[in-house]
């Protein structure tokens, strides 16, 4: 079996405050999420330590349309990885996303100030929501 291809760094960004409920954001290339995350982990490692743990809320991304989809489910999907006792939830944006809308997620969610032409775009209103998705996802209890 060969390695997969080379796609590219790793999209990834991480916010300052790792404590934030959405500390950051990654948009993967494929769907193929296993061969991605060898990236993610070294990128994880430079900003929060060795991770040592993690989850997600999804039982199944190949079934996850782009976040800007009127299929999007109502709780983005999120990974948590745990490093050195902290926890950081990264909002992981479905490669089927547009790259206009997942450019401004990954501002959005990393706390990177966005240029004023976009601050009233209607990209980066659905940007807001699905961060206040996912949040509220994280604040409601879990059953």
């Amino acid at each position: 079996m060969s390695a997969p291809p080379l796609l590219g760094p790793p999209r990834v960004r991480f916010g300052v405050d790792p404590s934030a409920p959405i500390g950051g954001a990654w948009y993967p290339y494929t769907l193929q999420l296993a061969d991605e995350l060898p990236g993610l982990l070294a990128a994880a490692r430079s900003e929060i330590g060795d991770v040592t743990g993690m989850d997600v809320n999804w039982t199944s991304f190949r079934r996850i349309p782009g976040l800007d989809s009127p299929d999007s489910p109502m709780t983005p999907p999120l990974i948590t990885l745990t490093a050195g006792g902290v926890d950081v939830t990264l909002l992981v944006i479905p490669p089927r996303t547009a790259s206009s809308l997942a450019a401004i997620l990954l501002r959005q969610a990393s706390n990177t100030v966005a240029p004023d032409s976009q601050l009233h775009s209607l990209e980066f209103r659905r940007g807001e929501r699905i961060l206040e998705l996912a949040a509220r996802s994280l604040a409601s209890p879990k059953s």
